[in-house]
């Protein structure tokens, strides 16, 4: 074999050796091909800014993985992850309303992070209330990320010109104040009892304060708590049009000076600020047997059979406290980790948002259950027959009960 002939071999041995150990590098740069890791989420304006911040951070801080975002309308996301299970076009990770955790578990659709989450080692910072609401038959399958909760908003001028100088801190004490304020066009008390999920979060605290829960709808305890609401319409100290009033509803009436007190969240606190000059406070709902709160809020979730390890290190790289504190600090939510709420300044210099705090500590998750949507049918039925006078608060709760018990 000629010289020249064995050089030629020889390079072209050398150049695909060169190529093999390039495998996984871009051409000629060296760069690493990062690992796309797709991710659901439903926020808008200021909420998914900041989240889109953070995400071109993460990209920038490693080189394994890069995240892309999809936007999902949030009324969308059930039905997409419903779709894209039986077409196999899912994400990496989704965020979901954290009461849609358990039935999408039970579905099979997300991916069980308990070996994760236990050896990550953080999950007892996180509240009681938000973490269950990702646990499904005792396995975990997915993390908080955003929570909220439900407390009693008063109009702190209505209820003196009426002669009360506190916040009612038991139902005898509420019905007594809701009362006292209704007057004209003003009524004392409103709670949203709108045929959808808004209704059954707004009445879930009642009907744990009174001590029952979805196992005893049948129970007279519960009976107690529904027939306590419709109580207050029968005396005309909240007015029948709750039947129709979505929260957001409420929270203009209250703003207006047309309702002394309400079941609201914190994510309506930002609104109320807009009017200037509303003297209102924030406090526990009044209790019966014992204070109680709904938990609202959502979960990231890795999607089952897609880049698990990818998915929980974007995940527990952002609800790090530094990031949450971030996307959680500006957007009217708070975040589901005590040692965050707890250090952080921005949640103790309002005295609003400083009232959810303790609150916080005592919000129930709804369920969790993999059921929960025909629960929450049952309890909006309930609430709508009972306040319309339809039927009695027992038929209503008895009735839900039977829709219930067939379910398992």
């Amino acid at each position: 074999m000629k010289k020249s002939s064995l050089m030629v071999i020889c390079l072209a041995f050398l150049l695909v050796f060169s190529a093999g150990c390039k495998s996984g590098n871009d051409a000629g740069t060296g760069a690493k091909h990062a690992e796309e890791i797709k991710v659901w989420d439903y926020f808008t304006g200021k909420q998914q800014a900041l989240y889109h911040e953070l995400v071109e951070q993460y990209n920038r801080s490693q080189d394994r993985y890069k995240v892309v975002t999809e936007y999902i309308p949030f009324n969308e996301v059930k039905k997409q992850l419903s779709v894209g299970a039986a077409g196999n076009a899912m994400p990496d990770a989704v965020f979901l309303d954290n009461v849609d955790n358990a039935s999408f578990a039970a579905m099979g659709v997300l991916e069980d992070l308990t070996e994760k989450i236990d050896q990550w080692g953080q999950a007892d910072q996180f509240y009681e209330g938000p973490l269950s609401s990702a646990v499904y038959e005792e396995k975990y399958y997915g993390i908080p990320f955003a929570s909220n909760a439900l407390a009693l908003f008063y109009n702190k001028d209505l209820l003196k010109d009426a002669g009360i100088s506190e916040p009612p801190e038991t139902w005898s004490d509420l019905k007594k104040a809701a009362k006292k304020t209704s007057k004209g066009q003003t009524k004392g008390f409103a709670l949203s009892a709108v045929k959808s999920e808004e209704s059954a979060f707004q009445f879930y605290p009642f009907l744990l304060s009174s001590e029952a829960d979805l196992k005893q709808l049948n129970s007279k305890e519960a009976a107690s708590s529904l027939q306590f609401l419709t109580d207050l319409v029968k005396e005309g100290a909240m007015s029948k049009e709750v039947l129709n009033a979505t929260q957001d509803d409420l929270a203009r009436q209250f703003a207006a000076g047309q309702l002394a007190m309400m079941i609201n969240g914190s994510w309506n606190i930002e609104r109320l600020k807009e009017t200037g000059h509303l003297n209102y406070g924030i406090t526990y709902i009044p209790k019966d047997q014992t204070f109680a709160s709904a938990l609202g809020g959502e979960n990231i979730a890795a999607v089952k059979g897609k880049n698990t390890d990818g998915a929980w290190d974007f995940i527990t790289w952002l609800i790090d406290p530094e990031r949450l504190e971030t996307l959680t600090a500006e957007t009217g939510v708070f975040p589901p980790r005590r040692d965050l709420l707890e250090s952080s300044s921005h949640w103790k210099t309002d005295d609003n948002l400083k009232a959810f705090i303790p609150i916080m500590e005592i919000a129930s998750a709804r369920g969790p259950s993999k059921d929960w949507p025909k629960i929450s049918e049952a309890l909006q039925t309930a609430l709508q027959e009972a306040l319309s006078e339809s039927k009695t608060p027992k038929e209503a709760l008895d009735e839900a009960a039977q829709k219930i018990s067939a379910l398992n």
